[in-house]
C-alpha cells in the first residue's frame, strides 16, 4: 500500500484538495468490515435519508467513474481523474473512501453485481458436447466482460491483500465450477489422470488465458471463444472421451 499512500500525498501537496461464479469478487460483508470503509456499498438500495441518499450516489458515482476509466484502458487512475469523471470534488472521494485500494475494491463489488447477471447454472447431466458450448460461451462472455476490471485488479495485487484474497478465491470458484460441470467426466478416471484433466481445463478456461489469446496472440473475441472450445473438446478428448 506504500505507493497508494504516496499517490495520495503527492496529490495533496501539488494543490489538490485532499477529500456467477458465485462469490467471485469480494463479499459486501467483508468490504464493509475493513477499517477506512465508511457508508454502505455502493450496490446496495439508495437510502432514503436525503442526505444519505447523496453520500450513496456520490460513492456510486465514484465507483462508476473507476469502472468506466478502467473500461478506457486506464488501469491505475488518479483520484483526480476519478472524481473529474464522476463528477465530484477530490474532497468527495476522499470523504468516501479511504484510499484507493478501498475503492478499487468496491469497484470489484459492482463487477460482483454484473457478473451474477452473467452466470447461468449449467446442468451437469446434459450430454457432453452441449455442456462443452454452454459452458465454454459463458465462461468466454464473463472473461471478456470482466477484462477491464481484471486488468485493473492485476496492476494493483502486488500491493493489496485483499485483492490477492480475492484472486485466489475467485480461482479456487472457477475450479470448481468445472469440476461440477465436468463431474461425469472426472468420476471416470482414476488418479492422477482426473486431477490432470481438472487442472487442463481449469488452466485454459481462467482469464489469465483469456487474456493472452485476446492481446499476446490478437484474437478477437470469437476466435478466442473458437480456440478455447477446441482445446477444451481436446484436453477431454486426450482424457478418452470423444
Amino acid at each position: 500500500m506504500f505507493w497508494l499512500t504516496m499517490t495520495r500525498r503527492a496529490e495533496s501537496s501539488a494543490g489538490f484538495q485532499t477529500e456467477n461464479w458465485v462469490d467471485v469478487m469480494p463479499t459486501a460483508k467483508g468490504a464493509a468490515e475493513r477499517p477506512g470503509l465508511p457508508g454502505p456499498p455502493a450496490g446496495e438500495s439508495e437510502p432514503a435519508d436525503g442526505r444519505a441518499a447523496r453520500s450513496h450516489r456520490s460513492r456510486r458515482a465514484i465507483v462508476d467513474a473507476m469502472r468506466a476509466l478502467h473500461a478506457e484502458g486506464d488501469v491505475r487512475p488518479t483520484a483526480p481523474r476519478i472524481a473529474q469523471r464522476a463528477g465530484v470534488s477530490l474532497r468527495t472521494v476522499w470523504q468516501q473512501f479511504a484510499d484507493m485500494e478501498t475503492l478499487l475494491v468496491e469497484a470489484n463489488r459492482r463487477d460482483d453485481e454484473i457478473l451474477r447477471s452473467l452466470v447461468k447454472r449449467i446442468d451437469p447431466d446434459q450430454p457432453r458436447a452441449v455442456r462443452v458450448t454452454l459452458f465454454v460461451s459463458q465462461r468466454a462472455r464473463i472473461l471478456e466482460q470482466m477484462s477491464p476490471s481484471w486488468r485493473a485488479a492485476r496492476v494493483h495485487q502486488p500491493f493489496s491483500d485483499e485483492l490477492r484474497r480475492n484472486k485466489a478465491r475467485t480461482l479456487a470458484n472457477a475450479k470448481a465450477e468445472v469440476a461440477r460441470i465436468f463431474a461425469l467426466e472426472l468420476s471416470e478416471l482414476a488418479e492422477p489422470q482426473r486431477q490432470q484433466l481438472l487442472d487442463g481445463l481449469h488452466a485454459i478456461s481462467v482469464w489469465s488465458f483469456w487474456e493472452s489469446l485476446r492481446t499476446e496472440l490478437g484474437l478477437g473475441p470469437a476466435q478466442a471463444e473458437e480456440l478455447l472450445r477446441f482445446n477444451f473438446t481436446a484436453l477431454l478428448v486426450a482424457a478418452g472421451f470423444a
